[in-house]
């Protein structure tokens, strides 16, 4: 990990600095001074040749993309990572690149991909040193598994996520939002109290200035006031949550906490005030982009720009080179025309048998992916019928998972593999137990003794365990 990838540069000495100033400026909000760190280390680790730098600078810039609103372009530059990262060895690399994967279909609703792409991004973790972990901020990869497991209606596993993320790093935004958790979903409320607290105690010994985390914690403090039924304590600290996510631009939490502070007024039984604030919420959840965000969108489009240009100059210099070399091979086949007769036309004959093959091959790719689709497709829909061919057709697409689990229990019965097959597939044991018609209650049964007899850990989540099997 500390070694050199390329030139000079090294995750000690260009990763470790750019994800600590990132991480104070994203939290700050100043996103266009973030814009223009990653672009300044972009270049140095382009004149160094290091790629493993170039992507992280890529998917910081997309996080402040995504952070802003702009999904496509921060796509742009998650692809453009994920291509430079195919061959790297850097695991908290790739485990960062699949977070903000996962991120990105989270706001954008795709909940079961963000999932998805959360199970690769805790596999890689997995393989990650605790001083790794924390250097490149991956207790996100678990406390945002807990914020996904939400979407999908699975809360009390949210909470072991949670802590998961708190033990890698112990922030004040972790233990709010376990308080919040708790004031929720349990209704225990002195276990929300106490995590407020911690929360609260932890952001006087930032020292980073971790503003927008403190943000965060008040305006959960101010939650637990408001449950409790103190709404003038709920308003100070809904009002502190405001200043904060005021100073550090946070446009998305702004409108919230509008609401939230005429929702204090409302107990307290001021109209008036109640009034204002909520016609505050109205106005800033329709006010488009402010200019800082205008600029940072131009930032991105300079740097998107400027690869472009590249990729222009290099064409030229390609088409100039392919220019000079057409010349050079046409002066010497006029020279020795009749000498070279035979072998022209044998390399012509050539040339058409390897497009021919080219094509051939290009036909047979296509067909190969559109038979992959189809028997996840056909797979998918065996299963939902519960249908008894389900397990054949599952092992003929994925046999070496199959086999897989039987070196590591042979005595696997059908029923066994047919639940592996399903969990596989990502189904949940609500949707399992639907398609097999048997209780929700006798699905999670099933998993566990399934979970003993693979011998899986108790602490590993099984979705994580079977994307494993295949790496």
């Amino acid at each position: 990990m500390n070694s050199c990838t390329g030139g000079n540069l090294s995750v000690a000495n260009f990763d470790y600095p750019l994800l600590h100033e990132n991480e104070v400026m994203r939290l700050a909000g100043n996103y266009g001074k973030c814009m223009l760190l990653n672009e300044e280390y972009l270049q140095k680790a382009q004149r160094d040749g290091y790629h493993d730098g170039e992507a992280l600078c890529y998917i910081n810039m997309s996080n402040i993309s995504v952070s802003i609103g702009n999904y496509k372009k921060g796509l742009v530059f998650l692809k453009k990572a994920e291509m430079i990262l195919q061959n790297s060895k850097n695991e908290a690399l790739k485990a960062k690149l699949f977070q903000e994967y996962g991120q990105l279909s989270k706001v954008t609703g795709l909940y079961n991909n963000a999932l998805k792409f959360n199970s690769k991004a805790l596999y890689y973790t997995r393989k990650c040193s605790l001083h790794d972990k924390r250097s490149y901020f991956l207790n996100r990869v678990f406390s945002n598994r807990g914020d996904f497991l939400y979407e999908t209606g699975r809360k009390d596993s949210a909470l072991i996520y949670f802590h998961r993320a708190k033990s890698v790093i112990n922030t004040p935004l972790v233990n709010c939002l376990i308080a919040k958790h708790h004031l929720l979903y349990t209704g225990l409320i002195d276990s929300t109290k106490l995590y407020v607290g911690r929360s609260l105690e932890l952001i006087k010994k930032d020292t980073i200035r971790l503003d927008a985390q403190k943000g965060m914690v008040f305006r959960v403090a101010g939650d637990y006031y408001k449950k409790q039924g103190d709404y003038a304590e709920a308003q100070v600290f809904y009002q502190k949550a405001l200043d904060v996510f005021l100073d550090t631009k946070r446009a998305y939490n702004i409108p919230f906490i509008y609401q939230s502070i005429a929702e204090a007024y409302k107990g307290m039984g001021n109209k008036e005030k109640e009034t204002e604030f909520e016609n505050k919420y109205l106005d800033a959840k329709a006010k488009q982009s402010d200019d800082q965000n205008e600029t940072v969108n131009l930032l991105i489009d300079k740097v998107l720009s400027e690869k472009e240009n590249d990729v222009e100059v290099f064409k030229l210099k390609l088409f100039a080179g392919s220019f000079l070399l057409i010349l050079v091979l046409v002066i010497v086949f006029t020279l020795k025309y009749r000498k070279m007769k035979n072998k022209k036309s044998q390399l012509k004959e050539e040339t058409t048998i390897l497009k021919n093959q080219t094509e051939l091959l290009t036909n047979e790719t296509e067909v190969l992916a559109s038979k992959v689709n189809e028997s996840f497709s056909d797979l998918v829909q065996l299963a939902k019928r519960n249908d008894s061919a389900f397990l054949t057709r599952f092992q003929e697409v994925y046999p070496d998972f199959i086999e897989k689990l039987l070196d590591i229990n042979e005595d696997l019965s059908g029923a066994d593999l047919h639940l592996c097959a399903m969990i596989k597939l990502n189904f949940s044991s609500k949707e399992i137990a639907t398609y097999m018609s048997i209780l929700h209650k006798s699905a999670q049964q099933k998993k566990y003794r399934l979970r003993k007899k693979l011998n899986v850990p108790s602490d590993q989540d099984l979705y994580v365990f079977f994307q494993g099997l295949d790496s």
